[in-house]
């Protein structure tokens, strides 16, 4: 929740130009985006997989009452949230630096009609009107509303004309000042005329508050104290250390647990281990190759910054581009971390809500395998612009292009299950459905970025923010609402309710899209990232995507009231779906379909209504 209410105050700084949510404070705008991006990555999905799925199904799918080291999990457990406080108080941090700001200001000169087509002026205003016959124009009792209209206008002495006053953007929200104004709120952003900016000079700064180098630790801003003080990036880096020990201790124990407490028939023998379970522990071990080496990074970095060592400092032999290497072999990774699990669920929940079963396991198998292994040796489609040769641009390219091949073959598989099925059209499927789409125009959009050129002309615009928002919180969070609502009667031994639970789906759903669609498009028109305000013209396509935003937010508050509404009703579960189902043919279909019946009639029977409930009382 607390990476959530960070990006609403993104979306809120970002919703019109000259926004006063951050009061101009560029610094606490970078602050904000560095917590919200390493909350989401650090703290979100990874111990979702870890604590929610992997310490409950991997044991039982794996034929083990527990993990193989319980308090060495609860260690990790508990070392999580050391690292979290660090980082989400990143966020909070006042800026010591910022005693005056940029303020901007935004001229829009009226449209210049005559008093028919302007039913709310009497005579019209001329082309250069004095002021003293506008004033009598706007303090004349027969205007519409005349003394509203005095608040929002003045006049201009350069122009010689009428213009807005600077806060008068926010006001176009309302219905009421867009009726009264000529130009509504969709036009007032085609006539806009200029932006002025208005530079104040900052009188007082310190670098401890500073977080220029972003989540991505770029250097030399993290490794020299003079661009960052002792103070917000020394937090960042034992915060990331915290995580990366956390995780450590947690792919250990479980890793352990797979190797040393499976039953004798699944030591050897990987294909009877649910999907799930394969991509997690494909997810553990990937992991165990990567934190290392950021780890290593961290420490260097932190060497650098305090202990004058010259690791990433050009004047004294190092290599500032090391660092980049060092951390995208561990970023471009974790995008598969995050991302294969997910596979996994929707692997295993596509054949019981179709039943029948997976077409190809073995290649969907591979597919994973494949594509987790190729992410290791691409991570270099992150650094086109810091000065690669050609050779190595062509390469990671080319790479990058490859992977959408077994990306394809999960797909292709998916659809050849879905195909001559028998559907159960309920919550489970509907966020499947979901998740394959938001896979698919975030699969599209990577592509694009994949090529060289393209990737140069959309690398330092909002394009790669809306891609892989779209698949991390789309793609990735959908696949692991996919995965609690299929094991929720598992979990907690009811049934989820249905209502807050299809409103979760479609509202989370629609605000994602509303949400980053427009993002695309302000891109292809050269609006660059990283910045806390944007020309006017712009203010259309950003607005929507913050009331996109809104809406995924209404989702979210849903998906909580319905683990409420779902403990409060507490409805009992007769459908044992916990079971994959594997039926290949509609007559095996029916066959399962009247022994489900018959054991959740069993189930009932048990049940005591409500008059032997009353006799018994009696």
């Amino acid at each position: 929740m607390s990476g959530a209410v960070l990006a609403t105050a993104i979306r809120l700084e970002m919703a019109y130009p000259g926004s006063p949510f951050f009061g101009g404070d560029s610094l606490k705008y970078l602050q904000v985006i560095t917590a919200h991006a390493l909350i989401m990555i650090f703290f979100v999905v990874v111990p979702i997989f870890f604590g929610g799925f992997a310490n409950f199904l991997l044991p039982y799918h794996v034929g083990s009452k527990d993990v193989a080291f319980p308090r060495l999990n609860s260690l990790g457990f508990w070392i999580q949230p050391c690292g979290y406080l660090l980082i989400a108080k990143i966020g909070f941090i006042r800026t010591a630096c910022w005693t005056n700001y940029d303020k901007t200001v935004n001229y829009f000169t009226l449209r210049q009609v005559n008093h028919l087509t302007q039913p709310w002026i009497h005579d019209g205003f001329s082309t250069n009107p004095s002021l003293e016959h506008t004033n009598s124009l706007i303090n004349s009792p027969e205007l519409y509303e005349q003394k509203d209209l005095s608040k929002f206008f003045k006049f201009n002495n350069y122009t010689s004309s009428w213009v807005l006053n600077s806060n008068f953007s926010w006001k176009l929200f309302f219905w009421k000042y867009v009726y009264m104004f000529p130009d509504s709120f969709w036009f007032l952003v085609t006539n806009a005329k200029y932006l002025k900016r208005q530079k104040r000079h900052v009188v007082k700064c310190a670098s401890a508050t500073q977080t220029v180098a972003g989540w991505t630790f770029i250097t030399p801003f993290s490794s020299k104290v003079k661009y960052t003080g002792v103070g917000i990036q020394d937090m960042l880096i034992l915060g990331v250390y915290y995580a990366g020990i956390s995780t450590t201790i947690s792919l250990v124990n479980l890793l352990a647990t797979r190797r040393v407490l499976s039953i004798p028939g699944l030591r050897n023998r990987r294909i009877l281990l649910p999907f799930i379970t394969i991509t997690i522990l494909l997810m553990l071990r990937a992991l165990a190759v990567i934190t290392p080496v950021l780890g290593s990074a961290m420490l260097m970095l932190a060497l650098d910054r305090h202990w004058q060592t010259s690791f990433f400092d050009f004047a004294y032999g190092g290599d500032p581009i090391f660092f980049h290497h060092l951390f995208w072999f561990f970023g471009h990774p974790e995008v598969y971390v995050l991302v294969i699990p997910a596979f996994g669920v929707v692997n295993s929940v596509i054949p019981a809500v179709n039943f029948r079963r997976v077409a190809s396991k073995h290649h969907l198998v591979w597919a994973i395998y494949i594509m987790n292994y190729m992410g290791f040796i691409v991570w270099g489609h992150h650094m086109y612009l810091i000065g690669l040769d050609h050779r190595s641009r062509a390469l990671y390219s080319t790479i990058t292009i490859m992977i959408s091949m077994p990306a394809t073959i999960k797909v292709v598989n998916w659809t050849f299950t879905l195909v001559n099925g028998a559907l159960n059209n309920d919550l489970t499927f509907l966020a499947l459905l979901s998740f394959i789409m938001f896979f698919l125009v975030a699969g599209f959009t990577g592509m694009w970025l994949s090529h060289v050129s393209l990737n140069i002309s959309m690398h330092d615009t909002l394009y790669v923010v809306a891609h892989f928002h779209l698949m991390l919180s789309g793609a990735v969070i959908m696949g692991i609402f996919v995965g609690f609502y299929f094991y929720f009667p598992v979990f907690f031994q009811v049934k989820y309710s249905r209502t807050f639970g299809y409103m979760h789906i479609v509202m989370y759903t629609g605000g994602q899209w509303l949400t980053f669609i427009p993002l695309f498009w302000v891109s292809f028109s050269g609006l660059p990232r990283r910045l806390h305000d944007f020309p006017a013209i712009y203010m259309g396509w950003q607005s929507m995507a913050t009331a996109g935003h809104f809406v995924t937010m209404l989702g979210v508050l849903s998906f909580y009231f319905m683990i409420l509404d779902s403990k409060m009703e507490k409805k009992m579960v007769g459908y044992l779906h916990s079971l994959v189902a594997r039926f290949n043919k509609r007559a095996l279909y029916y066959l399962g379909k009247i022994i489900n019946f018959k054991l959740q009639k069993d189930v009932n029977n048990y049940i005591p209504s409500y008059r032997s409930l009353r006799l018994l009382y009696v």
